[in-house]
């Protein structure tokens, strides 16, 4: 049994959550650093400026979320899913699309955005095929024991 020791629940199960899968980790840590080192990733390199974020900045959630690329890839040790990944990599995008739309970095979030959801897209893929491959695997091996079990 997990001591609360008076803190609240969001803290308890932050405390007990389990890091996400390295190899999933990886992937996403390929995703983050190819923005930041490609030629257009200065534009989300460091935090946006806020005067187009008007209106958000008060909000609790919002100032808990990573404001940079950089942020999220100190962050990916501390990703339980990779859609919690997935959610604050929207996020910066999300404010890049809050810029006026002939601003530089408005054109580079909606690429950026593209792109990542089409390789979200196919990470998502490759990781259901690759779960429903290991429970196909599973099957036949309790398959097996289950007819050595009962030939005993």
């Amino acid at each position: 049994m997990i001591k609360n020791d008076g803190a609240s629940a969001k803290e308890v199960i932050k405390k007990v959550k389990k890091p996400m899968e390295p190899y999933k980790r990886r992937q996403c840590w390929v995703i983050v650093s190819r923005m930041i080192e490609g030629r257009d990733g200065w534009a989300f390199k460091q935090p946006l400026d806020i005067k187009f974020l008007k209106g958000l900045e008060s909000e609790s959630k919002v100032k808990s979320m990573p404001r940079s690329l950089k942020d999220i890839e100190a962050k990916l040790k501390l990703y339980s899913t990779p859609d919690e990944f997935a959610e604050d990599m929207r996020f910066v995008f999300s404010h890049g699309l809050l810029y006026p739309w002939k601003d530089e970095v408005h054109k580079i979030a909606t690429r950026f955005s593209n792109v990542f959801e089409n390789k979200w897209k196919d990470l998502k893929a490759e990781w259901a095929a690759e779960l429903k491959l290991e429970e196909r695997k599973l099957k036949k091996m309790n398959k097996k024991r289950r007819k050595e079990h009962e030939s005993l």
